[in-house]
């Protein structure tokens, strides 16, 4: 549930601060580590910590788990890691370790995949290009002329 220390802590407030405290914190605290405003890579792990910190507190019910959690007694013994005898704390908010994230880099295709695709291309586009210069121009069509008779509007009205 927690990443990195408590996150009353991380976000310099008080664990009896109110919703509107919590927010203002969030909000000062994110105009100084947001990784659009600050490049550092120390910021963009801090501005998760606190998007973390604030995710957890702005909600009533996550929060109560939280301070519950916070006020539960912690055990100081070690667990004994003779094989078979351990086993993982399962307790509230337990929650089972997330693997590893791996990196996966991609290997850009070969040459000659390339080559192949980039022909392709060109001879999609010869091929549209002759398809549509084939076609006629569509000649633009003039309007019909309209002939007014002006001989019968008597000469007083007319403009």
């Amino acid at each position: 549930m927690e990443a990195s220390g408590c996150y009353y802590t991380i976000l310099g407030v008080e664990s009896s601060a109110d919703d509107a405290a919590i927010r203002v914190a969030y909000r000062k605290l994110m105009r100084l580590y947001h990784p659009d405003v600050n490049r550092a890579e120390e910021a963009a792990a801090q501005a998760q910590s606190i998007n973390e910190a604030y995710a957890c507190l702005r909600d009533p019910d996550e929060r109560a788990a939280y301070d519950r959690q916070r006020a539960a007694p912690r055990s100081s013994a070690r667990p004994n890691f003779t094989a078979g005898q351990w086993s993982p704390p399962r307790g509230p908010g337990w929650q089972p370790p997330r693997p590893n994230a791996y990196v996966v880099e991609v290997e850009p295709p070969p040459h000659k995949i390339r080559v192949s695709i980039l022909f392709l291309a060109l001879i999609v586009t010869a091929i549209t290009f002759a398809a549509t210069s084939a076609i006629p121009p569509i000649e633009p069509v003039a309007p019909p002329v309209v002939k007014v008779d002006t001989t019968a509007i008597p000469s007083g009205e007319a403009r």
